[in-house]
C-alpha cells in the first residue's frame, strides 16, 4: 500500500474503499469528534483519503490539517470540501519519520498503518505521536483480527445450515497453506488480494505500552454482516463484525 496503490484506488475511491463512516452503526467516531472538538484547538486527520470525516472535523475545530501521501486523493477531498475555509490539504508519507508540522490537539487516523510493513506501521505511529501535543488526543481506527476470524466461523456455520459437510464448509475458505498461516499470524489478512494488517486487541495494549501514549478506551465499531458477505441470511445477527476503536491521549513528550 504506497503512493501508486492509493492513487489507482482514487479513480474510484467510494466504490473500492470501505466507507467506516457510512457504516458506523453506533456513531462512536463522531460522537468523540464532537466531544474533543473545540473552537480553539486543531485537528489533523491522518490519511484523510477524499475527505470523508474531514466535515465534521471543520465544523468542530478551528482549523483541520488533512494529510494523505496521494495527491489524487487530497485533491478529490479539497474539491469535495471546498466551502470549507478551514482546512489546509498537505501531500504526506507518514512513515517519514522526520515530517515537520506544527502540532495538533485532536489526531484521527482511520485505516491508515493498515499495510503489511511492520516498519512502516510503527513509523506512522511515531509520526502521529510527534505531531499530537502533551494532553492531545488520537482516535484510531484499525481492523480487528478477531472479527476476521469470527467472519470465517460464520461462514462455515452459513455452509454447514446449507447441508454442506464440515470438510465442504471449510474448503469455503481461502487456501490454509504454510504462506497462508505465517501471514495470519503476523496478522495480514487478504481483502481485495491486498495483505492488510488486522490487530488484535491486546496487541494494541502492547503496541503503545511504552509510547508517550495511555489507551483511555478501546471499543468496538460495529457494522453490519452486509459489510462482509453477499445477501447474509437473516438468522446471522449479534455479535456483528467490527474494526477497532482506540482512544489514546499523550500524557507525555
Amino acid at each position: 500500500m504506497d503512493k501508486k496503490y492509493w492513487d489507482q484506488m482514487g479513480a474510484d475511491y467510494d466504490g473500492e474503499i470501505f466507507s467506516v463512516l457510512a457504516n458506523d452503526r453506533k456513531d462512536l467516531i463522531c460522537s468523540a469528534i464532537r466531544k474533543y472538538g473545540s473552537k480553539e484547538s486543531i485537528a489533523c486527520d491522518f490519511g484523510c483519503g477524499v475527505g470523508k470525516f474531514l466535515p465534521i472535523l471543520s465544523r468542530n475545530f478551528q482549523h483541520v490539517h488533512a494529510f494523505d501521501i496521494s495527491q489524487h486523493l487530497l485533491d478529490q477531498a479539497s474539491n469535495k470540501c471546498k466551502k470549507l475555509t478551514n482546512i489546509t490539504y498537505l501531500k504526506k508519507d507518514l512513515s517519514k519519520t522526520k515530517l515537520k508540522s506544527k502540532e495538533v490537539d485532536f489526531a484521527l487516523s482511520v485505516n491508515v498503518a493498515i499495510m503489511a510493513s511492520h516498519k512502516k506501521r510503527n513509523d506512522i505511529f511515531e509520526t502521529i505521536t510527534k505531531h499530537l501535543r502533551h494532553q492531545g488526543h488520537l482516535l484510531l481506527v484499525v481492523p480487528s483480527l478477531e472479527s476476521a476470524l469470527y467472519a470465517d466461523f460464520r461462514l462455515v456455520q452459513w455452509n454447514l445450515r446449507h447441508g454442506l459437510s464440515p470438510a465442504e464448509a471449510v474448503s469455503e475458505l481461502k487456501d490454509s497453506n504454510d504462506a497462508t498461516a505465517l501471514s495470519l499470524r503476523r496478522g495480514l489478512v487478504e481483502i481485495d488480494s491486498v495483505p492488510t494488517k488486522h490487530y488484535l486487541k491486546e496487541e494494541l495494549v502492547a503496541i503503545f505500552e511504552k509510547t508517550p501514549l495511555d489507551i483511555l478506551s478501546v471499543e468496538k465499531i460495529e457494522y453490519s454482516w452486509k459489510t462482509e458477505f453477499d445477501s447474509p441470511p437473516k438468522w446471522m445477527k449479534k455479535p456483528y463484525p467490527w474494526d477497532w476503536f482506540v482512544l489514546l491521549k499523550k500524557v507525555r513528550n
